[in-house]
C-alpha cells in the first residue's frame, strides 16, 4: 500500500483543501512575462525584483524575492538574458527528480482512455546569453513553497516534490509564474476497471513549453494492473504557437534512492508502489 507522508513545516497539521472538478478563474491576475530582454529590463512583479547595472564593463546581478536576495557580477559582450519556466525540481536544493500529483480519483474503463488537465508547480530560470547564442543558467526563483513526499515505502520507494490538483477537463486559466498545465493521457490497459489519483513523473521525461499566458507539458500513464502504471513525458505542447523551454536536467545524487529495482528506464517511471 502507498504511503504518501507529506513534508512540510509550514503546513503541519493543516487540512488540505478538498479537490474536486471544476473551472478555474484567475480573474484580473496579472501574468509574468517570459522571453529575452536586453540588460537594461528590469522585473518588478508580485514581490520580485530582477535586474542589471553596468558598473565600468561589468554587469552587476541582483534579485531580491520577498527578501530572498541573490548578486552576481557578470562579464559578457553585446548579451542578452532570458527569463524561460522550468522544471520545480530546483529549490531549496536538489532534493529529488521526481514529481508527484495528487488528484481526486479517476475511474477508467476497462481498456479505455481519457485525457484531463491538471496543474503543476514551477519554477523560473533566469539564463544569459552571449552575442553567439551560448547560453548557461545564472539563477532560479520560485513564487511557491515546495512540499517533499514519499512515494512508497522508506525501505522502497522515491522522495518526490508533492503537489495537490483539481482535474480539468479542459485547460484553465492559472498564474503563469506560479503553476503550468500538465495534459495528463490515462490509458487503462486491463480488462478490468482502475483508478488513479496520483501521477509521478521523472524530471527528465517533462518537456515545459511556454507562451504569453501559460505554461504547460504532456504526459501518458499507462496502466499495466490495478496496482502498476507507466509513466513518461511527451515532447509537446497542449496547443500551438507555444515556445520550448530549455530544459535543466542533471541527475541528482539522490537518484540511487530510487531503489525499486526496474522502476526507472531511461525517462519512464514504473508506479508499481500504487496509484491512489
Amino acid at each position: 500500500m502507498p504511503i504518501s507522508r507529506i513534508y512540510n513545516a509550514a503546513s503541519a497539521g493543516r487540512r488540505h483543501r478538498p479537490l474536486s472538478y471544476g473551472k478555474s478563474d484567475m480573474g484580473d491576475s496579472p501574468v509574468f512575462s517570459y522571453g529575452k530582454f536586453s540588460f537594461d529590463y528590469a522585473v518588478n512583479f508580485s514581490g520580485l525584483s530582477l535586474g542589471f547595472e553596468d558598473k565600468n564593463g561589468m554587469y552587476h546581478y541582483t534579485r531580491n524575492i520577498t527578501g530572498w536576495k541573490h548578486e552576481a557580477h557578470i562579464a559578457v559582450e553585446n548579451g542578452a538574458f532570458y527569463l524561460q519556466p522550468i522544471e520545480p525540481l530546483n529549490l531549496p536544493d536538489n532534493v529529488t527528480d521526481f514529481i508527484e500529483i495528487k488528484f481526486r480519483e479517476i475511474t477508467i474503463e476497462p481498456n479505455g482512455k481519457t485525457v484531463v488537465f491538471l496543474t503543476m508547480p514551477i519554477e523560473i530560470g533566469v539564463f544569459l546569453e552571449t552575442k553567439n547564442g551560448d547560453r548557461t543558467l545564472l539563477d532560479i526563483v520560485s513564487f511557491c513553497h515546495p512540499k517533499f513526499s514519499l512515494y512508497g515505502a522508506a525501505s522502497r520507494g522515491v522522495i518526490t516534490r508533492y503537489h495537490e490538483s483539481e482535474v480539468y477537463s479542459l485547460p484553465p486559466a492559472v498564474r503563469n509564474y506560479q503553476e503550468g498545465l500538465l495534459r495528463l493521457e490515462l490509458e487503462n490497459n486491463t480488462d478490468e476497471w482502475a483508478t488513479v489519483s496520483r501521477v509521478v513523473l521523472y524530471q527528465k521525461g517533462l518537456n515545459l513549453y511556454y507562451d504569453e499566458s501559460s505554461v504547460s507539458a504532456c504526459a501518458k500513464m499507462i496502466i499495466q494492473s490495478s496496482d502498476v502504471a507507466d509513466v513518461f513525458g511527451v515532447d509537446q505542447p497542449i496547443r500551438d504557437g507555444m515556445t520550448e523551454c530549455v530544459q535543466v536536467f542533471e541527475q541528482r545524487r539522490t537518484t540511487p534512492f530510487c531503489n525499486i529495482e526496474g522502476a526507472l528506464l531511461d525517462a519512464t517511471f514504473t508506479m508499481d508502489m500504487g496509484m491512489r
